[in-house]
This record gives C-alpha cells, structure tokens and sequence, in this order.
C-alpha cells in the first residue's frame, strides 16, 4: 500500500449518484481479456419491464431523499453487450421521464447503423470500446461518425492489450481517419489475471499514460466539457499537497491498494448486475447480509427498508482496478 497518499476525494457533484447497470450477461464478443464470468449467458431478463423502471423510479426517490441527490448518472454496461438488451429502447425511453437522468452507454458498436438511428436521441454520451479479436474497423468508424454527426458526445476506448500490442495500436491509427474527429482513448487492461499493470512494459505504459489519442474540435469540448472531468479525483498526501488525478495514475503508481479504507461508495457510487442485484462498486455489499434486487415485485418495500442504513463502508478488496472506482472518495480510517 502507498503511505503517502491518505485521502482521495471525487469531484463527481454531491447532488450526482453515479449508476453502472449492467442490464444482461450476454455478448456477441468472447474477448479472452473480458473478466472472469463477464458474460455467462445464464440469467434470465426480467419480465416485467415496468417494474424495472418503477423501482429505478423508487431507488432515485430514496436518494433524493437521504442523500439530496437530484441527478442520476446511469451507465448501462457490463461484461454483456447492453445493446443487446430487449428492453434497451423502453428503458432509455422512460427513465427520463420522471426524475434527472443522463443516460451513457459503454458499447462495443456492433448493433447496426439503423439500431443507433432508433436509439440515439434517448441517449447524452456513448463510449465505443473497441477489441482488437473482433472489431470490425471499418463498422466501428462509421458508428462512431453517425454518433458525432446526432451531436452525441462520443469517444472511442481502445483496449491495449500487452500481448498484441502492434495490432492495437494500428486500430489506434487506424481510427484516425475517421471521417469526424470524435476523442479516442487507449487504456491498459488490468481486471484479468496475469494482464495486470505489470505484464506492461515500459514503452506501453509510457504510451498509455497519455490516454488521449486524438482531442475533437474546441467547440465540441466545450459543448460537453461536463463529460470530459467525469472519471477525475483529488489526491491528498501526508505532505499536505494535493493533485487532480487520472485513474490511470493511480494504477500505474500502484497507489489502488485500499482494503480496509473508509469508502463513499454507497453514497456515490452503485452498480446493478446481470440478476437485479443492487451493490456498491465491486460488487462490494452496503446492505449487510441484505440481498436487494431491483428487479424484485417488493423491491420498493425492501428498499425503503434497507437504505437507511446506507453509510461508508471498510473496503474489502485487497486492489481496486475498476478505473471509475479509484475516484470515489476514500480515506485511511
């Protein structure tokens, strides 16, 4: 664990809860880097769609209530392609309808052009990752275009895998001669056994410490310049300075070592996987021996229930390598 770095505070609002749902377990990608049990294919999507949405309804309802939080940042992601949801359409279509949502969604721009056409407007940002072992460039390039094109704040993440590097940083490259000049970021990747930060060598990590490929146009920045401080955090050290940090200065540091620090990550931060459960980041449990779900008939009265008791948590993990997690605020006890 670093001993000098002892406070990390986000700069996420304090009115924002920040939601990674990841709304189904299957993809039509098999990447061998995709963490462990990213996309089994086995849990069944709810059947009531409403309900869904309904409880989402009651999960911001509570927030606002205990925590003031008047915005709701809600990310559909996973391991599982989220566009290939069925309900993907009703749910950005009627979350919003209620309550301050800003919809993001992390893709890997398989679905067809037609599919963005009919989704594009419920959507404020999408995020393209791109995998080397099966991206179609060409496809990628024009998702990408169209995307920028509707005025959607876009970007493209490229996965920097170690063991075949020269091929992704042609894909790099390659993005480059997009027709519109969407933001394309390359990241190391560090959630899979044996392709953590020190399979890297130096030259690679150098080439991802600046994550920024390619920077759009001035005004685009500043039209969504909100977006582009998302994933940022302040670190304070024993020395009393402090600096704005990047998650993969954190990681590439080895300063991501947080177990049995106190984390905001109830308050800030939850995330909804593949079987309805409700958990911090990670995974980790804020409800106690409690198993919330929000595709549950009695969510409202379970949650209602339980999330008064919501308060910062010790954190379990030995390492935390999720690159929006590193920015929830968290300090030595």
């Amino acid at each position: 664990m670093n001993e000098q770095l002892n406070r990390i505070v986000s700069t996420q609002p304090s009115n924002v809860l920040d939601i990674r749902f990841w709304p189904t377990d299957i993809c039509d990608y098999d990447c061998t880097y995709c963490f462990p049990d990213s996309h089994p294919g086995i849990h069944r999507y709810p059947k009531n769609i409403d309900t869904v949405i309904n409880n989402f309804r009651t999960l911001f309802d509570v927030y606002t209530k205990k925590f003031n939080k008047t915005e709701f940042w809600l990310c559909l992601v996973g391991g599982g392609e989220p566009t290939l949801w069925p309900h993907f359409n009703t749910f950005c279509r009627e979350i919003k309808k209620e309550h301050n949502v800003r919809l993001k969604v992390t893709t890997n721009a398989s679905r067809t052009l037609r599919w963005w056409d009919q989704n594009v407007e419920y959507l404020d940002r999408a995020t393209l990752s791109a995998h080397h072992e099966f991206i179609d460039i060409d496809h990628f390039m024009k998702v990408g275009d169209f995307l920028y094109e509707c005025d959607l704040n876009i970007g493209a993440l490229m996965l920097m895998d170690c063991e075949h590097w020269d091929k992704c940083v042609a894909i790099v490259e390659k993005m480059k001669t997009s027709k519109q000049p969407w933001i394309i970021e390359a990241k190391s990747i560090v959630q899979f056994p044996g392709k953590d930060i020190n399979s890297y060598t130096q030259e690679q990590i150098d080439y991802v410490a600046n994550t920024i490929k390619r920077v759009p146009d001035p005004k685009y920045i500043l039209k969504h310049i909100d977006d582009f401080n998302v994933f940022q955090s302040v670190a304070l050290f024993n020395d009393g300075t402090a600096t704005t940090m990047k998650s993969e200065d954190y990681i590439h540091n080895k300063w991501n070592y947080f177990n049995d620090w106190t984390c905001h990550v109830p308050i800030e931060n939850l995330v909804i996987v593949y079987d309805g459960t409700v958990t911090g980041s990670c995974n980790a449990n804020i409800f106690k021996d409690a198993k919330i779900n929000i595709f549950s008939e009695t969510f409202k009265e379970e949650f209602e229930e339980k999330s008064f008791d919501l308060k910062p948590i010790k954190c379990p993990f030995k390492v935390c390598n999720c690159l929006p997690d590193t920015h929830i605020t968290k300090y030595i006890s």
